[in-house]
């Protein structure tokens, strides 16, 4: 059963490793690179885009593949948001130590939550912002806290609700040794909760999306993207994406 375990998590977790050495790319212009301490004594990586000086700030935690350098486009995509911004690389991608795992992504988004606040910032100047798995994430740490807001785009319940498509490969039941359950812990946020999902999503359906809408607490908002699939969210629905959320963000302000 271990083995399975082990082979479950190799097909959920996809991080790409960087060179130490390496810097950002150009079009992260204006980040800078930051270490993370987690409290399981594992060092991660992130980006910090610290302007405007005085705005709010998102956490963007991504999904489960690539790192840091590359899903730092999404810094311009949200750029209208007029924020800063802390992108992370979990345990195990781009430079960070160690190996991925749901615990340890969890201490992860701690450890965020934790740098930012040495930075001043209080809970609500900041927005957690999880994409696709990200989203997982972002549903443990947003537990009994009230941010700015909690943005969910294209997330799935729990794993065991998505396995059969992303373990097709695997005996129906057996244990995955992950749950990401945050269809039972969303309603314990203290957040405003924006759930983004793209009606097409071949990955993690569109269901999902309005299943956590419905576990989310008030005040909330569901924004479906007509004809958006799992990774072409913010494409496909164009300058809408970022005027979609600032307005969502300005009426809980």
């Amino acid at each position: 059963m271990k083995g399975l375990e082990s082979l479950a998590r190799r097909f959920l977790y996809y991080p790409d490793r960087l060179p130490a050495d390496m810097p950002p790319p150009r079009w992260a212009e204006g980040a800078e690179e930051v270490w993370l301490d987690c409290d399981d004594g594992v060092r991660i990586h992130g980006l910090w885009w610290p302007e405007p000086q005085g705005a709010p700030a998102i956490l963007f935690l991504h999904g489960n593949a690539q790192e840091a350098y590359s899903w730092s486009l999404v810094r311009q995509e949200l750029e209208p948001l007029g924020c800063r911004m802390l992108l992370i690389d979990y345990h195990g991608y781009g430079k960070s130590g160690g190996e991925p795992h749901e615990a340890g992504l969890y201490l992860d988004g701690e450890a965020a939550l934790r740098w930012l606040g040495g930075r001043g910032l209080e809970d609500g100047e900041i927005i957690v912002f999880g994409k696709s798995l990200g989203g997982g994430v972002a549903c443990e740490i947003a537990r009994g806290r009230g941010f700015r807001a909690l943005v969910l785009e294209s997330t799935f319940t729990s794993l065991s609700s998505v396995a059969r498509k992303l373990f097709p490969f695997l005996p129906k039941g057996v244990p995955l040794g992950e749950t990401y359950d945050s269809i039972a812990k969303l309603p314990g946020t203290r957040s405003p909760v924006l759930v983004i999902h793209g009606d097409r999503d071949e990955l993690i359906p569109v269901d999902e999306g309005l299943r956590l809408y419905e576990a989310a607490p008030e005040p909330k908002e569901l924004y479906l993207v007509p004809g958006a699939g799992h990774n072409d969210v913010s494409m496909v629905a164009g300058p809408e994406y970022a005027r979609r959320i600032a307005s969502f963000l300005e009426e809980r302000a």
